[in-house]
């Protein structure tokens, strides 16, 4: 025989501000299938102690937190002949109990789903890190808003895209029409677009994930061959670069190069009609500051190593540059001024490209600060290729512009273009 509940009662002895809290325990306990003989209140008020002492024939007690026993609830149910057993209780009080834990368990057969369904439609050596990640971090996740159905379409999409790449040098708009019928559908924040960068960096096609800057978009899309606004304003400063074959940007180099004339790239030219690199195994030097350059074509013209311009912190165009240099085989040297934004600059480009220092150490700065005047202002940074060029920096609080050392920059290219 079915034991009834007794509601009036029930609603006497557990509808109290004081046993709320254990009430919602216990709701959350059977909701999420939750076992074990115990079940713990921690920090309770006097008003709960008392309450809970009350209902269950026991001292009050004291301590931070009150254990309670399953079996000892299911007790006074049983005693009380208040109701069958106690999750019928909880139901009675609380409404309809949920079964989260099959919830749970629908859910991530459901996302299981999306990457089984994937899986299937790609070339695992290649995008197979980005699947794993988008997997285990969430993000896809978040992006769908927590919907399958949605992940499982924007999965696709970025798989469409994924599979253009690397372009030819087409406008990101255009691949987005063509691919996904919205040319809007690639713009930065969008969620395929999102998912596509993050697998440019998984295929190691894109050097960075951090998209907080226009810039930095451009030069992730430029590193698969896509081209963001045209990709015209960005551009990079250069002097006398080793370039051949028959596109009309290596033409254009070729020829200042004849002439000893500095030459300004586009990211354009860049990615859309890149030439081929004589640069295997030779030096190129990397100065910070357009002045540089100006100086060496004035007075060295094609007696000078080929230079490259960061002009201040590098833009998209300087650091595909470099890296198609790099690819090509060169070996790349660094100098820029000497203050903190300048050894910021610096870090960035050795550590991703492998430069190593020209005139940019202890020694080059001690020899000269002697004449130095202007004040090194801002917080220091550490100088991760020779942390005794720091320590000197913070010791004499002197800065020195790249200009100051022209005269030895201008003697090292010229030496290093008579003995190439």
């Amino acid at each position: 025989m079915t034991r009834a509940i007794d509601h009036a009662r029930l609603k006497r002895i557990f509808d109290k501000p004081e046993l709320a809290r254990l009430l919602e325990r216990l709701q959350n306990r059977f909701e999420r299938g939750i076992a074990g003989p115990t079940l713990t209140l921690p920090n309770p008020t006097l008003g709960e102690r008392k309450a809970i002492a009350a209902l269950l024939g026991r001292p009050p007690g004291s301590g931070h937190s009150i254990r309670i026993a399953i079996a000892d609830l299911e007790a006074v149910i049983q005693k009380g002949e208040l109701a069958p057993d106690l999750r019928t209780v909880v139901a009675s009080l609380c409404g309809p109990l949920r079964d989260l834990a099959s919830k749970k368990a629908a859910e991530q057969q459901a996302w299981q789903a999306v990457f089984e369904g994937i899986e299937a439609d790609v070339n695992p050596q290649a995008i197979e890190t980005w699947l794993d990640k988008l997997r285990t971090d969430g993000l896809l996740k978040r992006l769908a808003k927590g919907d399958p159905q949605t992940a499982t379409i924007l999965l696709h999409q970025a798989l469409s895209v994924i599979r253009q790449l690397p372009g030819q040098g087409q406008t990101l708009s255009t691949l987005a029409a063509n691919t996904l019928g919205d040319a809007h559908a690639l713009d930065t924040g969008c969620p395929v677009a999102t998912l596509v960068k993050r697998a440019l960096k998984q295929i190691e096609l894109s050097a960075s994930l951090n998209d907080k800057t226009e810039e930095t978009n451009r030069e992730q899309w430029a590193s698969a061959g896509i081209l963001v606004g045209g990709a015209i304003t960005s551009t990079v400063l250069v002097l006398n670069l080793p370039a051949t074959g028959d596109s009309l940007t290596g033409n254009i180099i070729h020829q200042a190069r004849q002439h000893g004339q500095p030459l300004w790239l586009t990211l354009r030219q860049l990615v859309r009609d890149p030439s081929q690199w004589q640069v295997d195994g030779r030096t190129i030097y990397i100065c910070e500051n357009p002045a540089v350059v100006a100086e060496a074509a004035d007075r060295l013209g094609t007696d000078c190593a080929p230079l490259v311009c960061t002009y201040g912190q590098p833009r998209a165009a300087v650091n595909h540059l470099l890296s198609q240099l790099q690819v090509a085989g060169a070996k790349l040297a660094y100098h820029g001024d000497f203050d903190w934004p300048g050894i910021t600059i610096a870090n960035g480009i050795m550590r991703r490209f492998g430069a190593r220092p020209w005139h940019f150490d202890e020694a080059a700065y001690r020899q000269a600060v002697v004449k130095g005047k202007m004040a090194l202002k801002g917080r220091p940074v550490t100088a991760q290729w020779d942390v005794g060029l720091s320590e000197a920096m913070k010791e004499k609080e002197i800065a020195i512009p790249e200009e100051r050392l022209l005269e030895i920059l201008l003697k090292s290219l010229h030496l290093a273009k008579e003995s190439s």
